[in-house]
């Protein structure tokens, strides 16, 4: 028995097609984590144990995360085997820049060699560089987190008050184990939200939600597993 990543390989690829096509300079950021929220019970010290993590294309993306199915009890955390239950896979919306990404790598290994730092490990810190060094940044993240049992009522309060500060063809909301995630595409934002969108959507959190301006970071991808038996899905 091996380890699930995909949950439905049809609703990865559509997220993959939604993903923005990547100029030459560019890959995307991915990790596979365990997460103790999702199973407490397994034993998991930490909140958040990396397991893997890599670059791609979009070309490869889906081939790069089958190869993370690999046989189960394989993946560890301190020692402690990790459980299916546990597993969540996470990716940069917006582009990395290797290119950039390497300049910081040459600049940052010189420097602890002539600090003649001996533990110097390459490979970790090219993966930390590119984590860090956006290239465009064509979506704003926004990670709601419900505060009422009934989900569905904080997602239509949610979309309701958001429609008051941005027009909603700029928008893409993305149900997560939980909560929800929004993504602002920016070139999408018109001329009349332009200057007041960013004020107005950080006062947005209210009995039903939280809000939390991630700006850049890491989405749960739809397609495949979040915890137990949950998959990440785009909404309507």
């Amino acid at each position: 028995m091996n380890y699930k990543i995909i949950h439905n390989e049809e609703k990865l690829q559509q997220f993959i097609d939604w993903l923005p096509e990547l100029l030459p300079n560019e890959q995307y950021y991915v990790a596979l984590l365990a997460r103790k929220k999702y199973n407490p019970e397994t034993g998991l010290k930490a909140d958040k144990a990396q397991l893997k993590r890599f670059t791609s294309t979009k070309e490869r993306l889906l081939h790069k995360i089958r190869q993370l199915e690999i046989p189960a009890g394989l993946y560890e955390s301190g020692n402690t085997e990790v459980s299916q239950d546990n597993l969540a896979i996470y990716i940069t919306p917006n582009p990395r820049d290797l290119h950039n990404a390497s300049l910081f790598l040459m600049k940052e290994i010189s420097e602890k060699l002539i600090r003649k730092d001996n533990a110097i490990n390459p490979h970790t810190l090219a993966l930390n560089l590119i984590q860090t060094t956006t290239s465009r940044k064509i979506f704003f993240d926004l990670d709601i987190d419900f505060r009422i049992e009934n989900h569905q009522q904080a997602i239509d309060k949610f979309r309701e008050d958001i429609a008051d500060c941005l027009n909603p063809d700029c928008l893409t909301f993305i149900k997560t184990n939980g909560g929800l995630h929004c993504l602002i595409k920016l070139d999408n934002i018109q001329k009349e939200y332009q200057k007041s969108w960013y004020q107005k959507v950080s006062q947005l959190t209210c009995e039903e939600y939280e809000v939390t301006m991630n700006g850049d970071n890491v989405l749960p991808m739809t397609g495949c597993f979040q915890g137990i038996d949950f998959s990440p899905y785009f909404l309507d």
